[in-house]
């Protein structure tokens, strides 16, 4: 009977492996295509990445606030700008009022649609904001605050130390 075996045959590789005849330039071709990739999906991967893209709202601007003596007394509207000025807020203008009888204190906005910033300033000086009234007025003022007779009681009256 005959061997089925190859005599002379002293390679034990696989006989897929003695088909391949993978030369070191070839190795080094699929090394950088291979890098190339992760490269690409690396960079793909943080271009299509998520981003917040919200917008952070800024802090309405300082308001401008012009300050009216209406109760008559001397010195009132200094006062008050020098408490106002205090809190860091903005005084463009003091004086008088167009009279004397104002009972109560009232804040005038002058078309300012600074919402934010009119309700804070109310409850610095102590007022209510349905004593907030509109009047649309060409000035460099955004509000025009008139001290009335009741500015003992406004909590901005003994605000500095």
């Amino acid at each position: 009977m005959k061997s089925t075996s190859k005599k002379g045959h002293r390679s034990k590789k696989p006989s897929w492996a003695t088909n391949l005849h993978i030369r070191p330039s070839t190795i080094a071709i699929y090394a950088i295509v291979f890098f190339n990739c992760v490269l690409i999906i690396s960079a793909g991967t943080k271009l299509f990445q998520k981003v917040d893209a919200s917008i952070e709202v800024k802090d309405e601007e300082p308001l401008k606030i012009e300050v009216q003596n209406g109760c008559g007394v001397n010195g009132i509207a200094t006062r008050m700008t020098n408490n106002l000025a205090y809190l860091k807020y903005q005084v463009v203008g003091k004086g008088n009022a167009d009279h004397w009888n104002y009972e109560q204190t009232i804040l005038i906005d002058l078309g300012s649609d600074k919402e934010k910033s009119i309700e804070k300033l109310c409850k610095d000086i102590g007022i209510q904001r349905n004593d907030v009234y509109l009047l649309r007025e060409e000035s460099d003022a955004d509000v025009r605050l008139i001290i009335g007779n009741d500015y003992q009681s406004l909590k901005i009256y003994d605000v500095r130390p």
